[in-house]
């Protein structure tokens, strides 16, 4: 049978194979019912049944250990199937190569590669030792770490990862510490009765960065390497102090833990050799300078020049770290850093946004940041038309669908004061982005239109003057409504579905008044309850939503037909 004709669990399609080992081979999957690609791992059938026992509960341990881990550098396992002989594991598909296939097909790496590697890599394992209870992943090596196109780590293979032993007393039952790769294993991991920590991981990703630099796995029990300007002389002095320090035989005289690692990395280079000789070059010319005005004009625009390459460097440093944080507010502040290396990308800002967006609120200390950053960039920013235009409408409608002002809260009657306040916030945003020239200005005007109608229609009615308003917004709510009948986003879709049934509660005259009928009212309000109820909550926030829009539908009709009643006590149309 072809490849693309296996179906596994009765829903996932091989496409195609992406990887093979000695026990096992990885396919590329297609989910059929959420048209999403998954990797497939088979463990083809094992006769020996001692044996297939122990492998099956290995991965079952291992499956239930994954899924309680949420950090993007870590792929889920979604699903395990027992099917035809073999065992099918179903996880998260990571697309790039892993980094020993990285060191076979290009060689030694770079120091900046590496260190922003490790600093990735430190940002995930320091995760796993700050759980409850602490977790030590015992094998950390280039093998189980894939690098996505954008650079991202990714960490895979968690059949060793246990958890961390107490420091005293006696050792768990069943614990092993016995367990690695020769190179890559801590000393403390072939002492039978050894002690892994926070410390074991360290020694790991001190061996796995050694041996991305160098090229090769300087194989040991214990792994014993030179030092790295000994194998590599042109490497930098404060990278072999770093890495010389996260190898060290002895644990106490390690990095106590990943993040103070991860620092070390990130400042590598502040007391280089190669530094101070680049510092004490740059105090010569300084010198000469002051000399000949000719030579420091010349030498002023290398120097800006490098300094243009150091910020580049440090920007991709910043963006790089800010993907892989665990901590909301820790990748916040590296976003931020970004935006202030380079002002005129609007990447870093799009990352904040994601980051505002993950809890479902977007709050004021947020929009101060974001504010406060904005501010200082916006000429910068506003450069490049069609970017700029793409991240207003973003944050427009972060605004329209997040924004949660001072004091406010979500439920209970308040929707509708809400979401006027989130829609006044996303009207400037709305209309930037509507003026400029982008895939979805036709969308960020429909956004703005819906806002000005909320935010002077009040005005209007007080003037009398409201009149021919309101088949306008009846067709611009029932376009919206159509386009998020498509969308994957439910806040997004239970929210128009709310503010459609507002309107129609609201203003039945009114629609009444301008031409509207009532069979299109009573489809407009079925068409609100249709968005919302093909909605599946997945938290209690989208719950209460959803039940809200419901909740309302029968109303709203009742106070359609109650507008289409005439003096006569007859129903209109």
């Amino acid at each position: 049978m072809a490849a693309s004709e296996r179906v596994v669990g009765q829903k996932y399609r091989i496409l195609t194979e992406i990887g093979k080992g000695g026990m096992s081979t990885v396919y590329l999957a297609l989910d059929s019912t959420l048209n999403k690609q998954w990797a497939v791992k088979e463990i083809r059938h094992i006769s020996d049944k001692d044996q297939r026992r122990l492998v099956i509960g290995g991965l079952i341990s291992e499956a239930n250990l994954i899924k309680t881990f949420d950090h993007p550098a870590i792929p889920r396992i979604v699903d395990l199937i027992e099917e035809d002989g073999s065992l099918y594991i179903v996880m998260d598909y990571v697309e790039g190569r892993s980094l020993s296939k990285v060191l076979e097909q290009d060689g030694p790496q770079s120091e900046e590669n590496v260190v922003a590697w490790g600093i990735q890599l430190c940002d995930v394992l320091d995760y796993l030792h700050r759980r409850t209870p602490p977790i030590v992943y015992r094998d950390m090596k280039p093998s189980n770490v894939m690098v996505t196109p954008e650079g991202a780590a990714r960490v895979l293979d968690f059949g060793i990862a246990c958890e961390m032993p107490p420091s005293e007393g006696p050792l768990p039952e069943g614990y092993n510490a016995s367990l690695g790769t020769p190179g890559f294993a801590a000393p403390e991991q072939y002492d039978e009765f050894g002690r892994c920590d926070a410390r074991t991981d360290v020694y790991g990703l001190g061996a796995t960065l050694y041996t991305l630099l160098v090229g090769k796995n300087v194989k040991g029990e214990p792994y014993e390497a030179p030092p790295l300007r000994q194998v590599l002389p042109g490497a930098s002095a404060g990278l072999e102090r770093v890495l010389a320090r996260a190898m060290q035989k002895d644990p106490n005289q390690r990095y106590q833990d990943c993040a103070e690692f991860a620092y070390a990395l990130e400042h590598y280079s502040d007391r280089d050799a190669r530094l101070r000789k680049t510092m004490q070059i740059k105090w010569r010319v300084f010198c000469s300078l002051c000399v000949a005005a000719v030579v420091f004009a010349i030498a002023g625009a290398a120097a800006l020049g490098a300094g243009a390459a150091v910020a580049a460097s440090d920007y991709g440093q910043q963006m790089s770290l800010a993907e892989q944080a665990s901590d909301d507010a820790v990748a916040e502040g590296r976003y931020v850093a970004a935006a202030n290396l380079r002002p005129a990308a609007v990447a870093p800002y799009k990352g904040l946004v994601k980051r505002y967006e993950t809890d479902g609120v977007f709050g004021v200390d947020e929009e101060r940041q974001l504010q406060q950053a904005l501010g200082e960039h916006s000429d910068a920013l506003s450069k490049d038309g069609s970017a700029w235009g793409q991240l207003a409408f973003d944050i427009g409608k972060m605004y329209w669908y997040y924004y949660m002002p001072s004091g406010a809260t979500e439920g209970n009657g308040v929707t509708n004061q809400l979401q006027y306040n989130r829609i006044v916030a996303a009207s400037h945003w709305m209309h930037v982005a509507s003026k400029t020239d982008f895939t979805d200005k036709d969308l960020a005007g429909l956004y703005a239109t819906i806002a000005d109608f909320n935010t002077s229609i009040v005005p209007l009615i007080d003037e009398g003057s409201d009149a021919g308003r309101y088949s306008p917004y009846f067709r611009n709510l029932t376009r919206l409504m159509k386009l998020m009948s498509s969308s994957d986003n439910d806040v997004m879709k239970l929210s128009t579905a709310n503010l459609v049934l507002d309107a129609a509660r609201t203003y039945p005259r009114k629609f009444r008044a301008d031409g509207i009928n009532r069979d299109a009212l009573d489809g407009f309000v079925n068409s609100a309850y249709r968005l919302a109820d093909g909605v599946v909550p997945t938290t209690d926030k989208l719950r209460s939503s959803r039940n809200e829009a419901l909740a309302a539908a029968g109303p709203a009709h009742q106070t359609v037909a109650e507008a289409f009643v005439d003096v006569t006590g007859n129903g209109g149309k």
